[in-house]
């Protein structure tokens, strides 16, 4: 019988949430990375809940990085007692691992949820790195830690600057994404001049002068290549380019590395998905996880990279259909430049890819 690897998008808002399933297909291994809003957590529940109670078992839970849309969906996972789950490992980074040297102190957030919860909870937590810092090394081999079902995961982002560039404003990054209950996200307004319609171009889109994300709590996010029975998936989670690209480096050295599924970097935003990273990959799929609500991703120019770098008729995949991708889907458009897109079949929540 042939094995499965398979990614579902489930329905995150504007975040990630990645259910993923290899191995025998009558039982498989699973790993969730990410859990979106609080809003994703009844799809979670449903998953676990669908499964034999001797079955709800994760090789790995990975939280990326701090943000509430990757996070919050966890804390209700964790926290809420609705459904029995266990945990091989999870991997997430703490407050104390924004250092050098690892567990001195807790975070600056009293009560802070997550790292409580694991905390006192006795759940495995980085076990793989032995209980410090999920982290790349600034020389030498990638990590590649192994699972128990024999998925390969070689770590990408974060660096040891990336983490110690959090520690600082850790405060504000847990008040905003909820982790304070005195404070709520704000929801920023429509960015000015922004226009849904209008004519594209994809080659001067392409072509724009191309800005590095720089934000803290994404330098923070952890970014895997998740190999299994010949074939790789790349889960950027909201990884800086600058750091991905040199990973990548570092992995492939001067060849493009193959992959079977790219799901691109902070919901494809113009500031993550980079020229330089898509002519390091040699990949037809590229996954969008985001419904645009907050920040109308995926931004127009990171698309048409995508496009016009992304290697021969690329596949355009998204977990919703917007009013901010749905543009993608012209006939004219496809026709010119190659590629496919592929949204959510009606009345179905999210995307499941079988690679």
């Amino acid at each position: 019988m042939a094995s499965c690897f398979r990614i579902e998008m489930l329905p995150a808002g504007q975040g990630d949430c990645l259910w993923i399933e290899y191995g025998d297909p009558q039982h498989p291994n699973r790993v969730l990375v990410d859990g979106g809003l609080a809003d994703t957590y009844p799809a979670i529940r449903s998953r676990l809940r669908a499964l034999p109670a001797g079955e709800r078992h994760l090789d790995l839970l990975i939280v990326t990085h701090v943000d509430s849309d990757h996070i919050r969906g966890v804390l209700k996972l964790l926290t809420g007692g609705e459904v029995d789950v266990s945990f091989e490992d999870i991997w997430f980074n703490g407050y104390q691992h924004l250092r050098e040297s690892d567990f001195e102190a807790f975070g600056p957030v009293e009560g802070e949820t997550l790292t409580t919860r694991l905390w006192v909870g006795d759940l495995p937590w980085n076990d793989k790195f032995n209980n410090h810092a999920v982290k790349i090394p600034d020389t030498g081999a990638l990590p590649e830690p192994e699972l128990l079902g024999g998925m390969k995961l070689t770590l990408l982002s974060p660096g040891a600057p990336q983490l110690l560039a959090l520690r600082p404003i850790w405060s504000e990054a847990c008040r905003d994404a909820g982790l304070d209950p005195h404070h709520e996200p704000q929801q920023p307004s429509t960015p000015p001049g922004f226009e849904v319609m209008g004519a594209l171009n994809v080659d001067m889109l392409a072509a724009s002068v191309f800005a590095g994300d720089n934000r803290e709590a994404n330098g923070s996010s952890i970014a895997v290549l998740a190999e299994f029975d010949g074939r790789r998936v790349l889960l950027a989670g909201d990884a800086h380019p600058d750091l991905l690209s040199d990973s990548l480096r570092r992995l492939a050295g001067s060849d493009r590395l193959r992959l079977d599924a790219f799901k691109l970097s902070h919901h494809g935003s113009k500031a993550n998905v980079s020229r330089d990273i898509l002519e390091k990959v040699d990949c037809q799929r590229y996954l969008f996880s985001t419904n645009g609500a907050q920040h109308r991703h995926p931004d127009r120019e990171a698309v048409a990279r995508v496009i016009r770098f992304g290697g021969p008729a690329p596949q355009l995949l998204f977990n919703y259909r917007t009013e901010f991708n749905t543009i993608w889907d012209s006939v004219q458009l496809r026709h010119d430049y190659g590629y496919t897109v592929r949204y959510p079949e009606p009345c179905t929540d999210g995307l499941r890819i079988d690679l």
